[in-house]
């Protein structure tokens, strides 16, 4: 019945249909406010479009040092929340800061918008954009992360946006281009080169940055399908 209400007060604004901040207002209702207030961590696999489903992992408000688990699906009527299991193993590393929604000002689509007109400057095209949302260990200010891939599913660049100011707080391409200079234009290192050397410590710390298995010896194009455990 609580579900059926909360999807129906969705219905009367096609605009939320695709919201991020929202996804908070659907876990309060659907688990509770100490729930909705631990979210760590929002993940969708890659897909050509908006995301019609979201991996939400919160603080377990009962168990410390657990997390708990929820899927929300897009079906015909909105936003079908699902618990999907609980532990200390759902995750082998944790997001450091919860999710403030709030602070989102900047949506998934507005990522995805983000990414290809960096894309575009960076001479590369994607099909396929994974998303997931952090806050930053630093600022606590949300962050979206961004794999993109090719018609192949081969990741061809990764970007970090964020969620509150819509600045791309890294990006990084697999034709040698990167930035790790919010709104700098991106640049290529001379092969062998001590920047290129120093540039590719900043990928790698980049991208560990959003390795929460903890495992930080990826391959790139792997990172976001090893990030999260089945267990």
């Amino acid at each position: 019945m609580k579900t059926a209400l909360l999807l129906a007060c969705f219905l009367a604004s096609a605009s939320l249909v695709k919201a991020n901040p929202e996804i908070a207002t659907i876990i309060d209702q659907e688990y509770g406010a100490a729930t909705s207030e631990g979210v760590v961590l929002l993940q969708s696999a890659a897909s050509p479009g908006e995301p019609t489903a979201w991996n939400v992992y919160a603080l377990d408000p009962f168990r410390p040092g657990e997390l708990v688990r929820a899927t929300l699906t897009l079906e015909r009527n909105g936003w079908a929340p699902k618990a999907a299991g609980a532990g200390s193993k759902l995750l082998s590393r944790v997001p450091p800061q919860t999710i403030s929604f709030n602070r989102i000002k900047y949506r998934s689509s507005d990522a995805r918008r983000i990414a290809q007109q960096n894309a575009a400057l960076a001479r590369t095209n994607f099909v396929t954009a994974a998303y997931q949302l952090a806050a930053n260990v630093t600022t606590g200010a949300p962050e979206w992360g961004l794999a993109l891939n090719d018609s192949n599913g081969v990741e061809v660049g990764f970007v970090v946006i964020s969620a509150e100011t819509g600045a791309v707080i890294h990006q990084q391409w697999n034709n040698g281009l990167s930035s790790n200079v919010p709104g700098a234009p991106v640049t290529a290192t001379e092969p062998g080169s001590k920047g290129e050397r120093a540039a590719d410590e900043v990928k790698r710390s980049a991208r560990r940055a959003w390795e929460w298995t903890g495992d930080t010896g990826l391959e790139v194009g792997r990172f976001f399908k090893r990030l999260f455990r089945n267990d």
